[in-house]
């Protein structure tokens, strides 16, 4: 019954991705993503395979930066991170780490920390019937409405109404 109910939800997150993708590709690359995610039997992140949107362009970060900095996201989400103590992990300055992240990941430091934020958000909201409030706390964000917020912002959605949607 659970797979059901993935293999429905990812479903209309592709048809989603396809009518968003002439008119906004970012939301069509999220639901590509969350279906994706959904589909995958595979639950921990790969940083560093072929598969890895990471990729080790000229300027980016080196392996091993990599994977330290987002081994350690992944451990911390739900603690107060900050592009200071990133770069400390690969000793590295401010500057220097968020230009090299970003153009190593595709995404500013902090909006990778946001985005890994919610999709834990996500896992949460359809494993546990949790009040969001706890959710958003347990997931990093300072308080509910900064992870309404964002999470509206990313997702075209109130969290309320994506896990009303989806469980």
């Amino acid at each position: 019954m659970r797979e059901d109910s993935s293999v429905e939800r990812a479903e209309y997150l592709l048809k989603q991705a396809m009518t968003s993708l002439q008119t906004d590709r970012d939301v069509a690359w999220r639901c590509l993503t969350d279906a994706a995610t959904l589909l995958s039997t595979d639950t921990q992140p790969k940083h560093d395979t072929p598969d890895s949107p990471y990729t080790f362009r000229p300027g980016g970060l080196a392996r091993w930066q990599a994977r330290r900095t987002l081994a350690y996201i992944e451990d911390n989400l739900g603690a107060k991170l900050n592009v200071g103590q990133l770069a400390g992990l690969v000793a590295l300055s401010k500057s220097h780490f968020s230009r090299s992240f970003s153009r190593a990941i595709g995404f500013p430091p902090m909006v990778y920390v946001a985005g890994r934020r919610i999709e834990q958000a996500k896992r949460m909201m359809t494993a546990t019937r949790e009040p969001l409030s706890h959710i958003a706390l347990a997931c990093g964000f300072s308080d509910q409405p900064h992870f309404n917020k964002l999470f509206r912002r990313r997702m075209g959605m109130s969290p309320g109404i994506w896990r009303r949607r989806y469980t």
